[in-house]
């Protein structure tokens, strides 16, 4: 299942670094902190100024500034249950993958990754640092499927069945495919046991 993950990330892209504006030194950007966090305040071996905000559930934010004093942020899930975008990011495509590449018995494999993403869906709503809706998360969903739908049909039966038959397609359906119902449950299960901020990284 791990390197069937690592070949859906691929095509992913998630970004691990944001960057946020010139500042003066009290000034860190937009990066939330909820009275239940606590931050530290440092230095690092270069003297750049750095903070540190740890979230409950085990997520952590490290800040430093760069030569310009510009802040730079990387946040990391340190949970030990995985980050929850990243998770979510990856049930994404095999749903689009399903949906494009379909084969007879997949039926409850498809209706298993609906129910997934819908619990992903409420996990992010439930805990995100900044408030975002279901429905707006929903919309994104059916705005990638409904892409990865219109290039299907632009490519035409004979040349969508070539991608499907393989390369990446046929390596991450093919384990999914394979994959006990059960232990995906279980497994989706033991990611959002532990309530905390979802974010990208780190993606596998």
């Amino acid at each position: 299942m791990r390197a069937l993950m690592l070949t859906i990330l691929l095509g992913v892209g998630l970004s691990t670094i944001a960057q946020a504006g010139t500042a003066p030194s009290d000034d860190w950007g937009d990066v939330p902190v909820p009275a239940s966090a606590t931050v530290r305040l440092g230095r690092d071996a270069r003297g750049n100024e750095t903070r540190e905000i740890t979230y409950a559930g085990g997520v952590v934010a490290r800040q430093w500034r760069d030569g310009s004093g510009k802040p730079q942020t990387m946040v990391e899930d340190r949970s030990g249950h995985g980050a929850v975008l990243c998770l979510r990011g990856i049930y994404v495509a095999l749903r689009e993958g399903l949906d494009t590449c379909r084969q007879d018995g997949d039926d409850a494999l498809r209706r298993f990754m609906d129910e997934g993403l819908d619990q992903l869906d409420d996990f992010v709503v439930a805990n995100s640092l900044t408030p975002i809706t279901k429905d707006a998360l929903k919309a994104t969903e059916e705005a990638r499927l409904k892409k990865q739908r219109d290039a299907a049909a632009l490519r035409g039966p004979e040349a969508q069945a070539k991608i499907c038959g393989g390369g990446d397609a046929q390596r991450m359906l093919g384990g999914l495919r394979s994959a006990s119902l059960d232990k995906l449950r279980a497994e989706l299960a033991a990611a959002l046991s532990v309530p905390r901020p979802p974010v990208s990284n780190p993606c596998l």
